[in-house]
């Protein structure tokens, strides 16, 4: 990342520069104003606005000489070199539960950002870096289905499928008037039946139920006319390997069925990673989090997304049908991030 540092008289000229020197694709990490140096034989001073940006790919390395010590590789290391008003920032950063392998990899921009001594001491910079590179990170999956779609919503027990599966064809159905069945695949909860039928008859939509692979075939075939196909499953233990296999079966009744899994966002680093291990007996699509409204931190449902790179396609933050869901994209999940960051 190649990162740089801008002086003008007003934020319009800034930017000129910003595009003249960067081209159009450089993002700008920060801007502020500066006290404007003493007029000189009657020119005009007066404040000026500094605007830090950045751009990929970084630019060649300058001579070692012409480069200011950088900090060391590590997150310590770097911790302890940084001396400036920006200290705190980048300390917010490196002490979050953050991916290491993530952290190290932002160690670079982080060096290259020092040798701007303006951004190094602004913390809005580090931010800027930081969001950009969680957005890099970050796949989305697009949420309008292009063609007839069949959509599993798969997942442990607790997470709220139904709920976003209902709410995926409220969705569809009031926004887009796209022809949707719902078919339950859960015959062992107990009024898991009855809540997604309630749900089909709001929406005026068709229901079915499928106990196996055969019945599933059956139902498929008779709605071939829908646009979006959506299946409910039970809740499944990620230890009850006999349990997804037994899933995977039945969902294999037709191959263009689509997994989707769903994750709520208040469960720990450690456990996601094993749910979603378990459940890569299936072949998963997307993931969905439901219950970010539950919790104010998300560098775990990031650690996700980074860990098996998978696409994100919704998330969810409420009861509502169908108000509290939300297409994925990368800007929300770079806001959910530095939201989480203690800055002070």
């Amino acid at each position: 990342m190649q990162i740089k540092r801008f002086e003008a008289k007003d934020i319009q000229e800034a930017l000129r520069q910003v595009k003249e020197t960067l081209g159009p694709e450089a993002i700008i990490l920060s801007t502020q104003k500066i006290a404007g140096r003493a007029p000189i034989y009657g020119a005009g001073g007066g404040a000026r606005v500094e605007v830090v940006a950045a751009i990929d790919p970084p630019e060649a390395p300058a001579p070692a000489a012409a480069i200011p010590p950088p900090p060391g590789g590590s997150p310590a290391e770097m911790t302890r070199a940084a001396g400036t008003a920006g200290e705190a920032c980048l300390q917010a950063i490196l002490s979050s539960s953050l991916s290491p392998e993530f952290l190290r990899g932002l160690a670079g921009d982080f060096r290259n950002l020092r040798k701007e001594k303006q951004a190094w001491m602004n913390g809005e910079a580090f931010q800027g870096v930081l969001r950009w590179k969680v957005m890099e990170a970050v796949e989305i999956l697009k949420s309008e289905p292009q063609g007839k779609k069949i959509w599993a919503f798969v997942g442990p027990t607790g997470v709220g499928k139904t709920t976003t599966l209902a709410k995926v064809a409220a969705h569809f159905r009031l926004r887009f008037n796209k022809r949707i069945a719902l078919v339950t695949l859960d015959t062992y909860r107990i009024g898991g039946i009855e809540q997604l039928q309630t749900y089909a008859r709001i929406l005026r939509l068709p229901f079915e139920t499928a106990g196996d692979a055969e019945t599933l075939k059956e139902v498929i075939g008779r709605h071939q006319d829908c646009d979006l196909l959506l299946l409910d499953t039970a809740g499944r233990s990620p230890r009850r390997r006999e349990q997804l296999e037994e899933m995977k079966g039945v969902l294999s009744a037709d191959p263009r069925v689509e997994n989707h899994l769903v994750l709520s966002a208040t469960t720990k680093d450690a456990d996601l990673a094993a749910i979603v291990e378990q459940f890569s007996v299936l072949p998963i699509r997307s993931y969905v989090f439901t219950k970010i409204d539950e919790t104010e931190e998300y560098t775990s449902l990031f650690n996700q997304l980074l860990r098996y790179k998978r696409p994100l396609s919704y998330l969810t933050n409420g009861q509502k049908v169908p108000e509290d869901i939300e297409p994925a994209s990368k800007s929300r999940i770079a806001s959910l991030v530095l939201n989480s960051l203690k800055w002070n």
